[in-house]
């Protein structure tokens, strides 16, 4: 039986979306998947790749009008009959959660989180969620003006990290450094902007499914090699840390998490000590990796929507290395034409 599941996030650029690696993911599968790509811009290169993705549909941004989103998602339903849709990008999934018994009353399934999940993973409730499952974070101050930059950066002392509040993070070196940064923040994403303690130790990030319930469907830990300007992996190496599982196991528990998700952390390098320093409320670009390692959670989440078996267990090898490529695709300009004019190809 050939399953139709809609991704988004599918712009494989420098700061790569989830979407080509969830796709790859299914592809690779056991599953017979017809892969439907949701794009919000004709240059996204997922729309080109064909030989992972069936057929891209352009769709209104999420910050428009909610009826205009639920409208266009009802003509893609009627001619592909989406039986799963997998949103991929944080800016978009308070509109899939609105909108959620509207997408379930076309008959399109969801495993996505509730509002008051996604509003926890919040970065300026970190605490809140850290405190539940007894690890550390790293001293934080949301700030809203320049007034607030100059009060936080002596508190957390240099380097120190300035993060927006839903993308980019940059380590500030100095006064000079850490008010570039806010305002470039500022201007891109808005406020609040998290005036972050640098924590001196290993990058570490945990893949995970939960089912809602307190369960999870597996978990994938890695520890980031080299990283982009952006701050993305671009080469990570798979681990086995008890300490680091157990606690997003708990995690998963404390919260019961519906969805895919990503915990970043950084460890220690003195005392091991965990620090929590993001949640992010999907699966990350790499989710190809705890794939290709024997974890295929987008697999395992596409299977608990259909209520078929699916494999729970988080055994794979520590030592594998992923190592992120670019990759040039060349098509004629009627392909791009044909999708800016009729919004699909």
């Amino acid at each position: 039986m050939t399953i139709t599941v809609a991704v988004s996030g599918i712009n494989a650029i420098d700061n790569p979306g989830p979407g080509t690696g969830i796709i790859r993911s299914l592809k690779e599968s056991d599953l017979d998947i017809r892969a439907i790509g949701l794009a919000y811009d004709s240059m996204e290169p997922g729309i080109y790749m064909k030989e992972l993705i069936d057929y891209s549909y352009i769709m209104p941004y999420p910050s428009g009008e909610k009826q205009s989103f639920l409208n266009r998602l009802a003509y893609i339903h009627s001619r592909e009959k989406i039986d799963i849709i997998i949103p991929a990008l944080d800016a978009e999934l308070p509109l899939y959660i609105a909108l959620e018994n509207e997408i379930k009353a076309m008959g399109i399934k969801m495993l996505i989180p509730t509002k008051k999940m996604f509003e926890l993973r919040n970065k300026s409730r970190l605490k809140e969620v850290a405190e539940k499952i007894d690890i550390k974070i790293p001293i934080y101050y949301n700030c809203n003006s320049r007034e607030d930059l100059m009060s936080a950066l002596p508190l957390t002392g240099f380097p120190c990290m300035i993060k927006g509040p839903f993308y980019e993070a940059f380590k500030a070196n100095s006064y000079p450094d850490a008010e570039a940064y806010f305002n470039k923040i500022a201007v891109k994403w808005g406020y609040p902007i998290i005036v972050q303690q640098f924590v001196v130790g290993d990058e570490f990030n945990v893949i995970g499914c939960g089912n809602g319930v307190g369960e999870n469907m597996g978990l994938f830990a890695m520890r980031k090699m080299t990283t982009t300007g952006l701050g993305k992996v671009w080469n990570a190496v798979s681990i086995q840390n008890e300490k680091l599982l157990k606690k997003t196991a708990d995690l998963v528990e404390e919260l019961k998490w519906q969805g895919g998700f990503e915990f970043e952390v950084i460890i220690d390098s003195s005392n091991g000590d965990i620090y929590l320093i993001e949640i992010n409320p999907r699966f990350p670009a790499w989710v190809y990796m705890a794939s290709s390692c024997g974890v295929n959670l987008p697999a395992r989440m596409v299977k608990y929507l259909l209520s078929e078996e699916y494999q729970s267990h988080s055994d794979y090898k520590s030592g594998q290395v992923m190592i992120r490529y670019t990759w040039e695709v060349v098509k004629d300009m009627s392909e791009f034409a044909a999708m800016s004019t009729n919004g699909e190809a």
